[in-house]
């Protein structure tokens, strides 16, 4: 039994193949693609979901995903519409949860607004940067993170501040909850464009240089506390490996490519690899950082 909703409120597709939204270029057919264009889809999706049972899960960009080769059998919802919207008030922004994390960057640089050009360039959208606490290069999101309002997975709603929500290095109370990021708000502080421009700049060459080109999800795993996870995995001489189509890639070795016809299962096979010969060069056990759509990790 499917769902349907009204063409302003977003539209439902049936086995729509996840590889089409996703970075890494992997992933079998969701049951139902939810794409979610206001507040009153997003809670009909909501209690349809409940009221015919199945996993409900939430796709940003899917810059952070490995999805399952034999797809998710549930629901996977896409915030569009008017949660991409981006609006500045003197020294706030505010998101809607499915705003590219980039534009709202480019938007508070527009503005004279500094604060979020350390996290410039993460391929995110906001809701999905807030949920995990997205950071690099000395900076995260939760530096400039005011409030937010969220909806739980019943269709109940809340307003936050950011201290209200436990967080750390990769991780908030909402990964455990389950509450969708509906908007979220940013205090940030002003400077001159060129300012802005310059510490834009710095971050944009580090990461030109840093990540491959091929398809990919970002960092696989999580820095351990007072090293990284790259290091490691480059000690242990697994740069170049390859499971089928998919590689731990030369340029980064916290990071792993598609270089064709990737599946799923390559991946899985890689990252056990990472894992297992880090602990037993090292004896640190590496925790993922990308997360899993269908999928379980042992």
């Amino acid at each position: 039994m499917t769902l349907e909703l009204a063409g302003r409120d977003g539209d439902v597709l049936a086995e729509e193949l996840l590889s089409r939204h996703t970075t890494l270029r992997i992933g079998g057919p969701a049951r139902w693609y939810c794409r979610v264009r206001t507040a009153e889809g997003l809670s009909r999706v909501l209690g349809g979901a409940g009221d015919r049972g199945g996993p409900l899960a939430l796709l940003g960009v899917g810059s952070n995903v490995l999805a399952a080769d034999d797809g998710f059998p549930g629901w996977v919802v896409r915030l569009e519409g008017d949660f991409l919207r981006i609006a500045i008030e003197g020294e706030r922004l505010t998101a809607g949860g499915g705003a590219a994390l980039g534009g709202a960057c480019a938007a508070a640089a527009r503005a004279g607004l500094s604060g979020l050009e350390p996290i410039f360039g993460i391929p995110s959208s906001i809701g999905g940067a807030v949920r995990i606490n997205a950071g690099a290069y000395g900076g995260e999101i939760f530096d400039v993170l005011e409030s937010v309002r969220l909806v739980g997975r019943t269709g109940s709603r809340r307003e936050s501040t950011a201290a209200q929500i436990p967080h750390g290095y990769r991780w908030t109370e909402l990964c455990d909850t389950g509450e969708i990021v509906a908007e979220a708000t940013l205090r940030l502080r002003p400077a001159s464009r060129e300012e802005i421009e310059q510490r834009t700049r710095v971050v944009a060459e580090k990461r030109r240089g840093a990540l491959p080109v091929q398809p990919n999800a970002g960092s696989i795993f999580k820095n351990p506390r007072g090293d990284y996870a790259g290091r490691l995995i480059e000690a242990c001489g697994l740069k170049g490996e390859r499971r089928g189509d998919a590689e731990i890639s030369i340029r980064h070795a916290n990071v792993i490519v598609n270089r064709g016809r990737a599946r799923s299962a390559d991946v899985l096979a890689l990252m056990r690899l990472m894992r297992d010969s880090v602990a037993e060069k090292f004896g640190v056990t590496l925790l993922p950082e990308v997360e899993f759509l269908g999928l379980k990790w042992d």
